[in-house]
């Protein structure tokens, strides 16, 4: 097995600058490195000018391999296991008002991983992920001293549209998720706006409540500088079936002021039936804020403690576990893209372009 420190884009080349001695994280909210090679800049130019006059979803317009980052999207599902104990820690709860807690603390600590990461360990822009294949997947593991092993699997279960699937779990444990996303972007103003639909549903062997989460939307800032950089926005929720709820607010950085990559929020806990949008019903448990790329902080309504939701640069995320690509089965994302992947690592983007369109013809074939 192949064991990733990093992150599950580590088979790129990157520089070390979104990482302290210590190995943990350093977050970055706008990069300095351009993404656009010299010699594309016309290549680049060109390009944007058919994005800003597309009226479709983006993801169905074909990307310059130079724009493309190495890995598939279904590796980005993985960053929902970044933390294992943090799920696993999950199950300890006692109490329905802890366990929603617990349960967003987890949420709170995927997105770095999964929106931030590549940016702050390459200091360079944002890149596009391969367009997942129908049927393919992508297997990772981790180990924990204290909790065992997590599994988790991302497959391609729909091609138009576009929709992936997932499932994790720690069996020693006792707790699941499992899920589903698909994503429709458009150009807005200078910002591309992705649309992510989908739910993540967590249960637990040792409870009979379970959980939906929501996904944020996203935007994708400084497209046309070739430094592109993620921010969220939107509001999302994590519902319990009995009633509790986490409500973010996800914020991008206003024109003139502010920070980056602010949210906050509250949990409460619904005495309605029907869930009802800021009821008087409602029993306010906890209040949260913070940086999703940095330290978050909850406050307890009731009594005023106030204490850490969950901190980025607190600690490393574990070690994930892949195989190695020759013994990966020809549906696995590293195996299916790995031609693609080297040549992209060695700055051949012709060839890149050219094993890519050999993957896409194939898949068209079978239809």
């Amino acid at each position: 097995m192949t064991i990733d420190s990093k992150s599950v884009s580590s088979n790129l080349s990157s520089a070390s600058s979104g990482r302290t001695s210590s190995g943990r994280a350093t977050p970055v909210s706008e990069p300095t490195g351009n993404i656009v090679p010299t010699s594309r800049s016309g290549d680049f130019m060109s390009f944007l000018k058919d994005v800003l006059s597309f009226t479709g979803d983006l993801s169905s317009m074909t990307c310059p391999s130079f724009l493309l980052n190495g890995i598939s999207l279904l590796e980005y599902g993985a960053h929902w296991s970044d933390y294992p104990h943090v799920l696993a820690e999950i199950t300890k709860a006692t109490s329905s008002e802890e366990r929603i807690k617990l349960v967003a603390r987890w949420f709170v600590s995927t997105l770095y991983g999964s929106y931030n990461k590549r940016v702050a360990e390459s200091n360079s822009g944002e890149k596009k992920p391969f367009n997942p294949i129908l049927g393919e997947q992508f297997l990772a593991s981790w180990d924990d001293a204290e909790y065992g092993e997590t599994k988790f699997v991302c497959e391609q279960v729909s091609h138009h549209p576009p929709v992936s699937a997932i499932y994790f779990e720690n069996a020693q444990a006792g707790i699941y998720g499992s899920g589903h996303f698909s994503q429709k972007s458009k150009f807005k103003g200078t910002t591309m706006k992705v649309v992510q639909e989908g739910r993540v549903t967590l249960r637990m062997k040792n409870s009979d409540e379970f959980y939906c989460l929501s996904l944020p939307d996203l935007n994708i800032c400084s497209i046309l500088s070739g430094k592109p950089f993620l921010e969220m926005s939107s509001t999302t929720f994590i519902r319990s079936s009995k009633g509790y709820t986490a409500e973010f607010h996800w914020y991008t950085k206003p024109w003139l002021y502010g920070e980056y990559h602010k949210f906050d929020g509250r949990m409460f806990k619904d005495a309605a039936t029907t869930f009802v949008q800021d009821s008087p019903a409602q029993e306010q448990l906890f209040t949260f804020r913070g940086k999703w790329v940095a330290e978050s902080r909850v406050t307890d309504v009731a009594t005023g403690e106030d204490s850490v939701l969950f901190d980025v640069q607190a600690q490393p995320s574990a070690d994930i576990i892949i195989k190695p690509v020759g013994e990966q089965s020809e549906l696995e994302s590293r195996k299916v893209w790995q031609k693609v992947s080297e040549a992209l690592n060695s700055g051949n983007y012709d060839v890149a372009s050219k094993e890519k369109t050999v993957i896409e013809e194939a898949q068209r074939a079978l239809r």
